[in-house]
C-alpha cells in the first residue's frame, strides 16, 4: 500500500495526464494533477465530444479510456476533444497490467496540439509561398514581355531605315515606360517586404499639407478606377500640415486605392482625411465584396490575400506594406465591414511622425 501510494506521489508532480482505470468497469483509480487540470473529463461518460485522428466522433463504447479499459493496447493514437476554448490534439497511450485482479490500465496522454497548430501555420505558409511565386513569375514575365516586343519593334524599324516622327517614337515607347514604372513598383515592392521585416523600413520626414497629396493620388488613380467602372472621390480632406514621408504615404494610400479598386467591384471609392487632436485618418472605402470578419487581421500579413469567390491575382503585399509603413510612421491601420458591404480602410497617423518603430 504504501508503494502503491508513493508511485501515485511520483505520478502526480509528472507534467503528462496520467489516468488509472479498472480493467473492465473503466473506474477511474487514480488521476494525477496533470489530468485534474484538464478542461475536460476524461471519463467515457463525459459530454465533452471526442473525435479520431479523421475527425469522426465517437461514442462513448468508442471513448479511448473505455477501449483502454478492455485490454485494447493504444500506442501512440490520435485523438481529439472539442473544448471550449477549442479543439485539443493528444497521442494517447494505454497499456493494462494485469498483476492486479482486476487489472489496471494506465493511461497517459501528450498534447501535441501546438504542433498541430504550428504544422497548419507552416503548410499555410508554404502554401501562400508557392502562390506568391508563381504570381511574382507571372507579374514580373508580362512587363519584361511587353518591353521586349516595344524593342523589337524599334528595331525592325530601324532595320528598315524607317523613318520616325517624335510622336509616333514616343506613341510606341508609351507601353515600355508604363511597364518599366510597374516592374520598378514590383521590384520596390519585394524590396519594402526585405526592409520591413528587418525593421529597417527609413523614412524621409518633411512637413507637407495633406490635401495636396490626397488629390495628386486621387488623379493618378482616376483613370485606373474609371476602367473598372468605378468613381474615385475625396470626399472630405480638411487642410492640415502634417511631418511625414511624403514618398511613403502616397505608396500607402496609392495601395489602399488600388486594392479598392480591385476588390471594389465597381462601386464608387471614397477617401477622406480627419483630424483628431494630435491624430490624423485617412480612410478609404469601398462598395465591393468585403473581408470576412475572420480574415481583417490576416490580409495584413506578407503574401496573404482574402478568400473569396473573386479571383484576383496579387502579390498580397500591398496592405503589409500599408502595415509597415503605418508602424513607422508611429500609427495603425485597421479594417472594417462597411454598412450595405464593402470594406472601410482607416490609416491612423500622429501628425508629427518621429520615424521609430513602436
Amino acid at each position: 500500500m504504501a508503494e502503491q501510494s508513493s508511485l501515485e506521489s511520483i505520478l502526480d508532480d509528472l507534467a503528462v495526464p496520467v489516468l488509472r482505470v479498472e480493467a473492465g468497469s473503466a473506474r477511474v483509480l487514480f488521476a494525477n494533477a496533470a489530468v485534474r487540470a484538464l478542461p475536460f473529463s476524461l471519463v467515457p461518460l463525459d459530454p465533452t465530444p471526442v473525435l479520431d485522428s479523421e475527425g469522426v466522433r465517437l461514442t462513448p463504447e468508442q471513448h479511448p479510456v473505455a477501449r483502454a479499459a478492455r485490454g485494447e493496447s493504444l500506442e501512440g493514437v490520435l485523438f481529439h476533444w472539442d473544448t471550449p476554448e477549442g479543439r485539443r490534439a493528444f497521442l494517447l497511450h494505454a497499456r493494462m497490467d494485469h498483476s492486479r485482479s482486476p487489472g489496471v490500465a494506465t493511461v497517459t496522454l501528450q498534447d501535441v496540439s501546438p504542433w498541430q497548430r504550428a504544422e497548419a501555420d507552416l503548410r499555410r505558409a508554404l502554401g501562400a509561398r508557392d502562390t506568391f511565386l508563381s504570381i511574382a513569375a507571372h507579374e514580373l514575365k508580362s512587363p519584361i514581355t511587353v518591353l521586349q516586343l516595344v524593342v523589337e519593334r524599334l528595331i525592325r524599324g530601324a532595320r528598315r531605315e524607317t523613318t520616325f516622327s517624335g510622336a509616333q517614337l514616343a506613341e510606341r515607347l508609351e507601353p515600355a515606360l508604363r511597364h518599366i514604372r510597374r516592374l520598378g513598383m514590383l521590384v520596390q515592392n519585394l524590396l519594402d517586404v526585405s526592409r520591413a521585416r528587418n525593421n529597417r523600413f527609413e523614412l524621409e520626414l518633411e512637413t507637407f499639407e495633406l490635401g495636396s497629396l490626397v488629390h495628386e493620388v486621387r488623379e493618378h488613380f482616376s483613370a485606373q478606377a474609371e476602367q473598372v467602372g468605378s468613381r474615385l472621390e475625396v470626399r472630405d480632406c480638411p487642410p492640415v500640415e502634417v511631418h511625414w514621408d511624403r514618398m511613403r504615404m502616397e505608396q500607402a494610400l496609392g495601395n489602399l486605392i488600388t486594392n479598392a479598386i480591385k476588390y471594389g467591384a465597381g462601386g464608387p471609392i471614397s477617401v477622406q482625411a480627419e483630424r483628431v487632436d494630435g491624430v490624423v485618418c485617412l480612410r478609404v472605402e469601398d462598395r465591393g465584396i468585403g473581408v470576412a470578419e475572420g480574415d481583417r487581421e490576416r490580409i495584413f500579413n506578407p503574401f496573404e490575400r482574402a478568400t473569396s469567390g473573386h479571383r484576383v491575382e496579387s502579390l498580397g503585399l500591398g496592405l503589409f506594406i500599408v502595415r509597415e509603413i503605418a508602424r513607422a510612421h508611429g500609427g495603425s491601420v485597421g479594417l472594417t465591414g462597411r454598412d450595405g458591404g464593402g470594406s472601410c480602410f482607416t490609416l491612423c497617423l500622429p501628425v508629427r511622425a518621429t520615424g521609430e518603430y513602436e
